[in-house]
Formats: C-alpha cells, structure tokens, sequence
C-alpha cells in the first residue's frame, strides 16, 4: 500500500488481527475429525466374574482380614477402608488399572507384590462385588491397557 507521495504505507495494526481472527475463525468452522476412540468403560459394566470375585475372597481371608477386617474397614487409623466413601472419595473417576498397581505395589504390606498378577486381579473383583458392582461374563483382565480403559465411579451402594 502506498500514499499519495508513492512511498509505502505500513497497513494499520488493527486490520492485521481483523484479518487474522477472520482466518481463524474460517479455519475453525470446518467439521472437526475428532480421533474415534472408544468410550472407556467403567466398572459398572461387569468387569469381573462371580468365580473370581470367590476366589477373591479366599484370598481377602488369608492374607487381608487381619489388618482390614472382616467388614473391609480397616482400624479407622493405620489401616484404610477397602470400600465406602473412603473408596470412592480415593478412587471415584480415576483408572482401574491405577487401583490395581497400588495394591500390588503396597500389599501385602509385609511383602508387597509377592502374589501372583492374577491374584491381585482376583482381590479386586472380591473388593469390587463387596461395593456392590454386579459381576460379568470375562474375568478381570491383569492387562495394564485393560485396566487403564476402566473408570472407577461411585459404587452402587453408595
């Protein structure tokens, strides 16, 4: 752009950024490819069996009860609660998966990770039918990308 002198003429400021949020706002009312990933599932959907969650609970009795109690509680003081609002105010929206690497990293407490992966797999269902989550038709999956894709919401006896 030049003036009446024929020397260049700096365009305004202003008309740069109208032209720019213009090309913006163009580049942006296209339909947007959103990546197709499927939903995550949560643990509402029975992600574990009856027979797992049994034999579970076997396992809860040998080697859990003495420090969380029969009703899953714990002592109120060193020991958490398994199930409850302690549960879903620890776990409430967050991975299965993060649940299961924390009780395999931490528990048994004197002895952290010596069970199996499918024990701990089994544990979880146990904790997971107590709160009240109804069972499926396939065994929880000791698969860290299994686990990842399901959420922990609010149990159903919450």
């Amino acid at each position: 752009m030049q003036d009446r002198r024929g020397r260049a003429c700096p365009v305004p400021f202003g008309s740069v950024i109208l032209v720019a949020a213009a090309w913006l706002a163009a580049a942006g009312s296209g339909p947007e490819k959103k990546p197709e990933t499927p939903p995550a599932s949560s643990v509402r959907d029975g992600v574990y069996t009856e027979a797992q969650a049994a034999r579970g609970k076997t396992v809860y009795l040998e080697r859990c009860v003495e420090c969380h109690k029969e009703d899953l509680r714990g002592d109120q003081q060193m020991t958490p609660s398994l199930v409850g609002i302690a549960f879903t105010f620890r776990w409430k929206d967050k991975k299965l998966y993060d649940y299961f690497v924390g009780m395999r990293n931490t528990m048994p407490q004197g002895a952290p990770g010596s069970l199996s992966e499918e024990t701990y797999a089994d544990l979880v269902a146990f904790l997971l039918s107590e709160m009240g989550y109804a069972a499926g038709k396939d065994e929880l999956s000791t698969d860290p990308e299994v686990l990842s894709e399901i959420v922990i919401e609010s149990s159903a006896t919450m």
